[in-house]
């Protein structure tokens, strides 16, 4: 092993909806490394912002500059290239940014594919020797959906199938918007589908969205088109107010959604277990932070292991690329990942225990004493009778949280033996819909006598046991209506938190306490101690904890002059960590100028444009003057429609272009009708042609033709509505075959 120390940096290539970065330092065989979401600096949720704040701040953390960092790992879409990942999306000010990061071309490399990332960060923090790796989410390079991957600790890993185009995160995806949630609110559905559990409807019938099993692969082709051109394919009603998603309706919709989804994921864990040959298996990507679907998995009789990313969505993603990174510099994790290592990198919180510390502890320091905010020594007896008291508990404690659960580092804590608890938190913390569970934590030891589970580990807040009847009676708050709850299991490895529930087991008897994340409702989890500070002086929580001082809300003066003196200076220092963050690490100047920036984007929409609307239609229409007419075309009812619109304005004969024809469904249950010889114009059952791992679901397919590439767009049948409207005036001004100056209603005013 070299004893030179290497700096590994792994970021997003596009634009995410949980944009981070991750460095990872191997120093000889010693593994280091810091991650940190852009969200936490930005204080923007699912903002998409390109990550260069988390840049800085990792890079801060280990005291180097860009220039130290031997290889930027990132991932891609459709192209393995650091600007326009994918034509299929138009350019934003994140991906300007980037175009201009001051690193050295040659140190910029790619990532097997999106989900291989994924497959890193499941398998090597993991505590088995050999596993089956299941990666599933919403879309990942090349339009992937679903990955099966082996693993073993000596190195060997191999990709056993891939399934693309549409899957179950798809679908979740689509059903969540149609529910009136936003795009990254998949949790909420989850929450909401017990209540549709009984629910009796003339509307919707069972098993709504079964799809079509086939070994490995599901389809949800009779349901949603798949990407880069996503959409529901079903009619289905849309709540016209928020409250009207607790109509049932709406949660017959979610809880079919949920149960589907369990189905899915049985089936395919099931099968990944078989394939790979092993009882362990390891799961990440956003569709493994279903807690519900993944206690339904912890139960199977074929698994002895199982290891869920706490980070399984795409924050989760910079550390894989990071380690991706280490591979392509010649380094064997298996030599460096030894159990040690591995357990170090699955801690739920970051080494980091007092982020931005430096530029933020002297200023916070000052703001407390400006306005003389009380503080005291943490005991944790005191808090623990604050909480019977019914008191809401503010704790920011050492370390950062790991993905998106609160683990009781940045956490409300509140007493669970009151069901009232969950409206009281509504009301004065979360400010979120009444349907959503809360999460307890419980002292490891006393697991089994709250919660049911073939484990008592359960450190991460990612699967959702049953409750006993004790719960129910004695913790009602944290007990949704299913009779689930989303636990984590407590050890004197979480630190105060540990403390904290001992001393008030110790009162009360009881072992539980409510846990939910320390932030407001739509703002990401408290970062610094000013986020502390602000996110507690805006919620109505009792006490807050920062580290080992306590302030009591009783004690604050001039409570709205303080709120509005400590979001002023955060606000500034958050301005300013940004700009210098685009000074340090690109060759941006001036953060605040547009000059390059604006012929960047208006270019790139106006080629976006092009590449997604007006070049398949220019396709289509080449397809069709081009193809042997003798071989039979096989389209969809849509495509049919498509092809009746381009017929007509271009004045194509069916003899002479398409005389044999047939019409089929989109989907893998229609797969077998597609005959020898034809050519096809099927989006969704393109996507299993265009995969080698699903290929051989077609009837001779060295034989055939798809017109749909993996990275085309579906055609819009709507481009053609414009131009068949007889009342709208043509963009052609002027017409030559007559007249230079003539006008086209000039030529045919006569006819």
């Amino acid at each position: 092993m070299s004893s030179k120390t290497i700096y590994s940096m792994g970021i997003m290539n596009y634009c995410s909806h949980d944009p981070a970065c991750c460095i990872v330092r191997l120093k000889g065989n010693k593994l280091d490394l810091i991650s940190a979401e852009e969200g936490f600096l930005s204080r923007k949720k699912k903002s998409y912002h390109f990550p260069i704040r988390s840049m800085k701040y990792c890079l801060d953390y280990f005291d180097i500059s860009i220039d130290n960092i031997d290889v930027l790992m990132l991932d891609f879409m459709d192209e393995e290239r650091p600007i326009k990942t994918s034509n299929n999306y138009r350019l934003l000010i994140g991906d300007f940014i980037r175009s201009r990061l001051r690193i050295k071309k040659d140190k910029i490399k790619f990532v097997k594919s999106h989900h291989y990332a994924h497959a890193l960060t499941a398998f090597w923090p993991s505590p088995f020797k050999e596993a089956a790796v299941l990666v599933i989410d919403g879309l990942g390079s090349r339009q992937q959906t679903t990955s099966i991957f082996s693993f073993s600790q000596e190195g060997t890993q191999k990709l056993i199938f891939e399934q693309v185009g549409n899957g179950i995160g798809t679908l979740y995806s689509l059903i969540t918007e149609k529910l009136g949630f936003e795009a990254g609110e998949e949790g909420k559905t989850m929450g909401l589908a017990p209540y549709g559990r009984n629910v009796q409807s003339s509307e919707l019938k069972s098993n709504l969205f079964q799809g079509t099993y086939s070994d490995f692969v599901v389809d949800y082709s009779s349901f949603v088109n798949r990407h880069p051109s996503p959409s529901l394919k079903i009619l289905l009603e849309t709540p016209k107010q928020k409250k009207q998603v607790y109509e049932d309706y709406y949660t017959k919709i979610a809880y079919e959604l949920q149960r589907e989804t369990e189905n899915c994921l049985l089936h395919t864990s099931q099968k990944a277990l078989e394939i790979c040959q092993t009882r362990n298996l390891c799961f990440a990507g956003g569709v493994a932070l279903n807690c519900v679907a993944n206690n339904k998995i912890q139960e199977l009789d074929e698994l002895d292991g199982f290891w869920v990313q706490p980070a399984s969505g795409d924050s989760g993603i910079p550390f894989g690329l990071a380690l991706a990174g280490l591979e392509t510099l010649g380094v064997n994790l298996s030599d460096i990942l030894t159990n040690e290592e591995r357990r170090k990198i699955s801690a739920t919180y970051s080494r980091d225990k007092a982020p931005l510390a430096s530029l933020i502890d002297p200023l916070f320091n000052s703001f407390i004493k400006e306005h003389k905010i009380k503080s005291s020594n943490v005991n944790p007896s005191t808090i623990a009778k604050a909480l019977l008291d019914k008191k809401i508990i503010a704790l920011y404690s050492e370390g950062i949280e790991i993905g998106p659960r609160a683990l009781g580092h940045r956490s409300f804590l509140a007493d669970a033996r009151s069901a009232e608890m969950k409206t009281i938190l509504n009301s004065k913390i979360k400010h979120r819909e009444g349907y959503r569970p809360f999460a307890p934590i419980v002292l490891q030891q006393d697991f089994d006598k709250y919660f049911i589970s073939k484990t008592t580990e359960h450190p991460y807040m990612l699967q959702a046991p049953k409750c006993t009847p004790h719960a129910l009676k004695t913790v009602p708050a944290v007990c949704h209506v299913d009779q689930t709850a989303r636990v984590q299991t407590i050890t004197k490895e979480n630190g105060l938190v540990f403390d904290i529930l001992s001393e008030y087991k110790n009162l009360s008897g009881v072992s539980v306490l409510v846990n939910t994340s320390f932030n407001d409702n739509d703002e990401p989890i408290v970062f610094t101690k000013l986020d502390a500070l602000c996110a507690f002086l805006n919620c109505n929580a009792d006490i807050l904890i920062i580290n080992d001082k306590l302030i009591n809300r009783c004690d604050l003066v001039n409570e709205g002059n303080v709120i509005n003196a400590a979001e002023k200076l955060r606000d500034s220092i958050n301005e300013t960590y940004f700009e210098n963050a685009i000074k340090e690490i690109t060759m941006i100047d001036n953060p605040r100028s547009a000059e390059m920036l604006y012929p960047f984007l208006k270019i790139n929409s106006m080629q976006s444009h092009i590449f997604r609307e007006a070049r398949m239609i220019d396709k289509f229409l080449q397809f069709i003057l081009n193809r042997d007419k003798q071989k039979i075309l096989v389209v969809d009812k849509y495509h049919l429609e498509v092809l009746e619109n381009v017929s007509y304005i271009f004045n194509l004969l069916k003899e002479d272009y398409y005389p044999n024809i047939e019409v089929i469904n989109d989907n893998l249950s229609d797969v077998k009708k597609i005959k020898k010889n034809s050519e096809f114009v099927l989006y969704n059952l393109s996507g299993h042609f265009n995969n080698n791992f699903t290929r051989d679901h077609f009837n001779f397919p060295e034989t055939l033709k798809s017109f749909y590439d993996l990275r085309d767009k579906l055609i819009d049948v709507k481009f053609f509505e414009n131009f068949k409207n007889s009342n709208q005036k043509s963009d052609i001004v002027n017409s030559y075959e007559h007249k230079v100056h003539f006008k086209i209603d000039d030529y045919f005013k006569d006819l």
